[in-house]
Protein backbone atom coordinates (compact mmCIF):
# COMPACT_ATOMS: atom_id res chain seq x y z
CA UNK A 1 0.00 0.00 0.00
CA UNK A 2 1.07 3.62 -1.30
CA UNK A 3 1.73 5.76 1.77
CA UNK A 4 -0.22 9.08 1.33
CA UNK A 5 1.96 11.63 1.81
CA UNK A 6 -0.15 14.88 0.44
CA UNK A 7 -0.89 16.33 3.76
CA UNK A 8 2.98 16.29 4.22
CA UNK A 9 3.17 17.95 0.64
CA UNK A 10 0.68 20.45 1.93
CA UNK A 11 2.23 20.94 5.40
CA UNK A 12 5.63 21.67 3.65
CA UNK A 13 4.19 24.31 0.91
CA UNK A 14 1.92 26.38 3.25
CA UNK A 15 5.34 26.69 5.14
CA UNK A 16 7.45 28.03 2.00
CA UNK A 17 4.72 30.46 1.93
CA UNK A 18 4.83 31.49 5.60
CA UNK A 19 8.08 31.87 4.90
CA UNK A 20 8.02 33.97 1.89
CA UNK A 21 5.34 36.28 3.61
CA UNK A 22 7.42 36.68 6.50
CA UNK A 23 10.02 38.33 4.33
CA UNK A 24 7.88 40.15 2.38
CA UNK A 25 6.65 41.48 5.79
CA UNK A 26 10.15 42.05 7.12
CA UNK A 27 11.23 44.15 4.03
CA UNK A 28 7.97 46.41 3.51
CA UNK A 29 8.86 47.21 7.17
CA UNK A 30 12.33 47.63 7.55
CA UNK A 31 14.16 46.94 4.76
CA UNK A 32 16.07 44.62 3.08
CA UNK A 33 19.13 45.05 5.26
CA UNK A 34 17.36 43.90 8.41
CA UNK A 35 16.41 40.72 7.22
CA UNK A 36 18.01 37.95 9.05
CA UNK A 37 17.54 34.07 9.04
CA UNK A 38 16.28 33.86 12.60
CA UNK A 39 13.55 36.85 12.44
CA UNK A 40 12.38 35.58 8.99
CA UNK A 41 12.14 31.98 10.83
CA UNK A 42 10.47 34.06 14.04
CA UNK A 43 7.78 36.22 11.81
CA UNK A 44 6.95 32.74 9.91
CA UNK A 45 6.60 31.08 13.78
CA UNK A 46 9.02 27.89 12.21
CA UNK A 47 12.30 26.63 12.33
CA UNK A 48 15.37 28.58 11.48
CA UNK A 49 17.11 25.52 8.83
CA UNK A 50 13.66 25.24 6.75
CA UNK A 51 14.73 28.21 5.31
CA UNK A 52 17.80 26.43 3.06
CA UNK A 53 15.50 23.34 3.01
CA UNK A 54 12.73 25.34 0.83
CA UNK A 55 15.08 28.10 -0.91
CA UNK A 56 18.55 27.02 -1.08
CA UNK A 57 19.66 30.30 1.43
CA UNK A 58 18.35 33.05 2.51
CA UNK A 59 19.74 35.43 -0.70
CA UNK A 60 17.46 33.10 -2.91
CA UNK A 61 14.12 33.50 -0.80
CA UNK A 62 14.87 37.78 -0.50
CA UNK A 63 15.19 37.50 -4.02
CA UNK A 64 11.62 35.58 -4.48
CA UNK A 65 10.65 38.39 -2.25
CA UNK A 66 11.72 41.01 -4.05
CA UNK A 67 10.31 39.70 -6.94
CA UNK A 68 6.49 39.43 -5.67
CA UNK A 69 7.31 43.18 -4.03
CA UNK A 70 8.51 44.24 -7.97
CA UNK A 71 5.29 42.47 -8.85
CA UNK A 72 3.51 44.60 -7.37
CA UNK A 73 4.38 47.31 -9.02
CA UNK A 74 3.33 45.75 -12.92
CA UNK A 75 0.38 47.99 -13.02
CA UNK A 76 1.71 50.85 -12.21
CA UNK A 77 4.26 50.34 -15.20
CA UNK A 78 1.34 48.80 -17.40
CA UNK A 79 0.30 52.82 -17.32
CA UNK A 80 2.90 53.76 -19.35
CA UNK A 81 1.38 51.60 -22.64
CA UNK A 82 -1.69 52.79 -22.15
CA UNK A 83 -2.16 54.88 -25.36
CA UNK A 84 -5.64 56.22 -24.61
CA UNK A 85 -3.86 58.59 -22.79
CA UNK A 86 -1.81 61.18 -23.94
CA UNK A 87 1.42 60.90 -22.57
CA UNK A 88 1.18 63.71 -19.70
CA UNK A 89 -1.47 61.91 -18.21
CA UNK A 90 0.05 58.10 -18.71
CA UNK A 91 2.93 59.56 -17.03
CA UNK A 92 0.99 61.42 -14.25
CA UNK A 93 -1.22 58.51 -13.37
CA UNK A 94 2.22 56.24 -13.45
CA UNK A 95 3.92 58.39 -10.69
CA UNK A 96 0.79 58.06 -8.53
CA UNK A 97 -0.06 54.37 -8.57
CA UNK A 98 3.59 53.34 -8.31
CA UNK A 99 3.97 56.47 -5.15
CA UNK A 100 0.78 54.46 -3.42
CA UNK A 101 2.49 51.28 -3.19
CA UNK A 102 5.59 52.63 -2.12
CA UNK A 103 3.73 53.81 0.59
CA UNK A 104 2.87 50.66 1.51
CA UNK A 105 6.27 49.35 1.63
CA UNK A 106 8.17 52.20 4.38
CA UNK A 107 10.90 49.60 4.75
CA UNK A 108 11.70 49.39 0.96
CA UNK A 109 11.08 53.49 0.53
CA UNK A 110 14.08 53.81 3.32
CA UNK A 111 16.23 51.23 1.43
CA UNK A 112 16.06 53.30 -1.89
CA UNK A 113 17.26 56.08 0.21
CA UNK A 114 20.03 53.79 1.71
CA UNK A 115 21.55 52.59 -1.20
CA UNK A 116 21.41 55.37 -3.76
CA UNK A 117 24.77 56.33 -3.08
CA UNK A 118 25.45 52.48 -3.83
CA UNK A 119 23.47 52.40 -7.04
CA UNK A 120 24.51 55.41 -7.99
CA UNK A 121 28.15 54.58 -7.64
CA UNK A 122 28.43 51.13 -9.03
CA UNK A 123 27.52 50.22 -12.47
CA UNK A 124 26.40 46.75 -11.53
CA UNK A 125 23.95 48.20 -9.15
CA UNK A 126 22.84 50.76 -12.01
CA UNK A 127 22.38 48.34 -14.37
CA UNK A 128 20.03 46.18 -12.41
CA UNK A 129 18.24 48.98 -10.76
CA UNK A 130 17.29 50.48 -14.21
CA UNK A 131 15.70 46.68 -15.17
CA UNK A 132 13.84 46.71 -12.25
CA UNK A 133 12.67 50.25 -12.40
CA UNK A 134 11.95 50.08 -16.35
CA UNK A 135 14.06 53.37 -16.92
CA UNK A 136 13.83 53.59 -20.61
CA UNK A 137 10.45 52.58 -20.83
CA UNK A 138 10.12 56.31 -18.70
CA UNK A 139 12.49 58.02 -20.53
CA UNK A 140 10.54 56.97 -23.78
CA UNK A 141 7.58 58.85 -22.07
CA UNK A 142 9.54 61.62 -21.55
CA UNK A 143 10.85 62.07 -25.06
CA UNK A 144 7.27 61.42 -26.16
CA UNK A 145 6.39 64.61 -23.92
CA UNK A 146 9.04 66.87 -24.81
CA UNK A 147 10.67 65.35 -28.11
CA UNK A 148 13.89 65.65 -26.39
CA UNK A 149 16.51 63.69 -28.42
CA UNK A 150 19.32 64.13 -25.86
CA UNK A 151 19.96 60.66 -23.43
CA UNK A 152 21.13 62.97 -21.08
CA UNK A 153 18.85 65.55 -21.05
CA UNK A 154 15.82 63.51 -20.66
CA UNK A 155 18.01 61.58 -17.92
CA UNK A 156 17.88 64.57 -15.87
CA UNK A 157 14.19 65.07 -16.06
CA UNK A 158 13.59 61.74 -15.05
CA UNK A 159 15.84 62.32 -11.90
CA UNK A 160 14.10 65.86 -11.13
CA UNK A 161 11.01 63.83 -11.44
CA UNK A 162 11.73 61.18 -9.18
CA UNK A 163 13.47 63.30 -7.13
CA UNK A 164 10.21 65.65 -6.66
CA UNK A 165 7.81 63.29 -6.18
CA UNK A 166 9.42 60.21 -4.00
CA UNK A 167 11.74 62.29 -1.71
CA UNK A 168 8.92 63.34 0.46
CA UNK A 169 7.75 59.72 0.92
CA UNK A 170 11.23 58.31 1.59
CA UNK A 171 12.01 60.51 4.09
CA UNK A 172 8.21 60.10 5.63
CA UNK A 173 9.57 56.43 5.83
CA UNK A 174 12.96 56.96 6.99
CA UNK A 175 11.71 59.66 9.78
CA UNK A 176 9.21 57.00 10.92
CA UNK A 177 11.57 54.78 11.33
CA UNK A 178 13.83 56.75 13.35
CA UNK A 179 14.95 56.56 16.69
CA UNK A 180 13.22 56.88 19.73
CA UNK A 181 12.33 60.52 19.36
CA UNK A 182 9.13 61.24 17.55
CA UNK A 183 9.39 62.09 13.79
CA UNK A 184 8.23 65.32 12.76
CA UNK A 185 5.41 65.65 10.50
CA UNK A 186 5.43 66.37 7.03
CA UNK A 187 2.40 68.26 5.99
CA UNK A 188 1.86 67.93 1.91
CA UNK A 189 -1.25 68.07 0.01
CA UNK A 190 -2.69 64.60 -1.38
CA UNK A 191 -0.71 62.81 -3.66
CA UNK A 192 -2.72 63.62 -6.70
CA UNK A 193 -2.41 67.28 -5.79
CA UNK A 194 1.41 67.05 -5.82
CA UNK A 195 1.75 65.26 -8.90
CA UNK A 196 -0.84 67.74 -10.52
CA UNK A 197 1.02 70.80 -9.45
CA UNK A 198 4.61 69.41 -10.14
CA UNK A 199 3.39 68.70 -13.92
CA UNK A 200 1.77 71.87 -13.99
CA UNK A 201 4.80 73.97 -13.50
CA UNK A 202 7.27 71.50 -15.28
CA UNK A 203 5.66 70.85 -18.62
CA UNK A 204 3.69 73.68 -19.48
CA UNK A 205 5.93 74.30 -21.92
CA UNK A 206 5.14 71.40 -23.84
CA UNK A 207 1.19 71.20 -23.58
CA UNK A 208 -0.62 71.29 -27.15
CA UNK A 209 -2.94 74.88 -27.89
Amino acid sequence: MMKDDSSVNTAGNDTKIDLLKATVELIREEGIACVTLRRIADKAATNLALVNYHFGSKEKLIAQAIGSIVGTFEDAFALLDERSMGPIERLKQFFCRYIKHLQEYPGLAKELLDQSRLILCSQNEYVRYSKVMKTEKLMDTLREITGETDESVVRGMMTQLYGALFYPVIMNSYLGMGGEEPAPEIRLPDLEDQVDMLFSHYFHRYKKD
